[in-house]
């Protein structure tokens, strides 16, 4: 009965082993493939990893078919796309008012414009040396709209100028830059520009496209 038991651990964490790898590699391909842009936007990389993290689920609750449900729901919807068809769980909401930037690029500029408020906070720099600053490093870690310029400092405060004046509970963007300037509260300012700008490969790789603001 023992061995038999020790068995059935040894086969279920080889299985649990090779969904892992199987994940793993589906994330490399997908990160290594993904394009934002035309033909399909990316959605054929995106397509690989939910099918690496759907074997994954499925491989860890093998009595439970119904948790992969909704990552299925999207992995088929975004085939569709490619098909021609939206289907309900892709079509956008009507709203009154103009959404704006989306949410990725509000998010990606909440880490510049914390920085640049710490360095004028604390009047380490002028409004013009933070946003150069902040600017020239973000360029060396290379960053770059999709038209493949680079991000200027009249940019970068102008989305400092956003998050200072829009509201956190409206706003996702504005809801990072407060956390942000929380997360470095006890730093020094220039330490702290330093480490939100350095924070930001973990969130948005380099390489990653930007769209330039309206």
């Amino acid at each position: 009965m023992k061995i038999s038991q020790e068995c059935s651990n040894s086969t279920r964490s080889a299985e649990l082993a090779a969904a892992v790898q199987f994940l793993t590699h589906a994330l490399r391909m997908a990160s290594g493939n993904y394009r934002s842009g035309p033909p399909d936007h990316g959605r054929a990389a995106i397509r690989i990893a939910l099918v690496g993290v759907i074997k994954l689920i499925s491989d860890i609750y093998p009595n439970e078919p119904s948790l992969p449900l909704p990552l299925n729901k999207l992995l088929y919807g975004l085939a569709d796309l490619d098909r021609g068809k939206v289907v309900p769980l892709l079509k956008p909401t009507k709203v009154s008012n103009n959404p704006g930037n989306s949410l990725l690029d509000d998010l990606f500029r909440a880490f510049p414009a914390g920085a640049m408020t710490r360095l004028v906070g604390d009047r380490v720099m002028s409004r013009n040396e933070a946003s150069r600053y902040v600017a020239k490093q973000l360029s060396k870690m290379g960053y770059k709209h999709s038209s493949g310029t680079s991000i200027t400092p009249s940019q970068v405060a102008k989305w400092r100028e956003k998050m200072m004046t829009e509201r956190a509970a409206e706003d996702l963007g504005v809801a990072r830059y407060d956390h942000a300037l929380q997360l470095v509260s006890g730093m020094q300012p220039v330490e702290a520009a330093k480490f939100l700008l350095e924070s930001m490969p973990d969130l948005f790789p380099p390489n990653f496209p930007k769209k330039p603001p309206a």
